[in-house]
């Protein structure tokens, strides 16, 4: 059964949806979608995977994205440990979570990692998905790709169906963030350091935005039990090019907490 819900976290209206009901016993899975996406673009995989764990699934949408508040200037800082914090926090809070696997992806991947450094008693363990932590030469490639599709390809006008209105906004806003000396110097180390529950990291080994530094950084300062799994022929969107083995992976990881 879905559900959905707008709230407010961080005083912006958020929207959410819920796929199953939050048990007291076990834990629930809250989504975290990458840096131009929506609720819409995870596709069924979060439905695939509460059917896969049996676990409840809240999926939602970051401030700027899809549904919720749109952005109405860009930021000029690096707003992954901001999203990390009072906006989770407070929807920890209005869903009465205590017990919590985050699973984030890209942009969201990172935002997962550093939520687990600053929610200790809340996040049991987390799922990144292709997290970007380091912007290395192969990611800003990749972002300089998504700019030419996006302003002179079909990339605009395939997200505006997610975003609508608020889409430049919210493209702009991610593509300034990733090609600023600000964010380019902050790899996020100092939060890695700080994670205490177990994490599994999936990478498609196409990515076209590069995965090895960011596993290497993992590895080097995560100093919690670290899982990785690497799958072949898939690319930054591996949890939709190789859905039924990413599936599989989160709901083996599940059972072993």
């Amino acid at each position: 059964m879905k559900q959905e819900h707008f709230i407010q976290a961080a005083n912006r209206r958020l929207r959410v949806q819920q796929i199953g009901h939050i048990q007291a016993n076990a834990p629930t899975l809250v989504f975290l979608h990458g840096g131009i996406d929506s609720i819409e673009m995870w596709r069924d995989f979060p439905e695939q995977v509460h059917q896969a764990t049996g676990l409840c699934v809240i999926v939602y949408e970051r401030w700027g994205h899809g549904q919720s508040e749109p952005l109405t200037e860009f930021r000029e800082y690096d707003t992954r440990a901001e999203e990390a914090g009072e906006p989770l926090l407070d929807l920890f809070k209005h869903f009465g979570l205590t017990n919590v696997i985050l699973v984030g992806h890209s942009y969201g991947g990172v935002i997962s990692l550093v939520a687990a450094s600053l929610h200790t008693e809340v996040v049991c363990a987390v799922v990144s998905i292709v997290p970007q932590m380091l912007i290395h030469d192969q990611c800003l490639a990749g972002a300089q790709e998504a700019k030419e599709a996006f302003e002179n390809g079909d990339l605009r006008k395939k997200l505006f169906k997610f975003h609508g209105e608020g889409l430049d906004i919210l493209f702009y806003d991610w593509i300034n963030r990733v090609n600023s000396e600000a964010y380019q110097a902050e790899d996020c180390t100092q939060y890695l350091q700080q994670i205490s529950c177990p994490v599994l990291q999936i990478f498609g080994k196409e990515d076209g935005f590069g995965y090895l530094p960011n596993l290497d950084l993992s590895k080097k300062h995560i100093p919690s039990q670290l899982s990785v799994k690497v799958v072949p022929d898939a690319g930054h969107y591996v949890h939709l090019d190789a859905k039924e083995t990413v599936v599989n992976e989160v709901k083996e990881f599940c059972l072993t907490l």
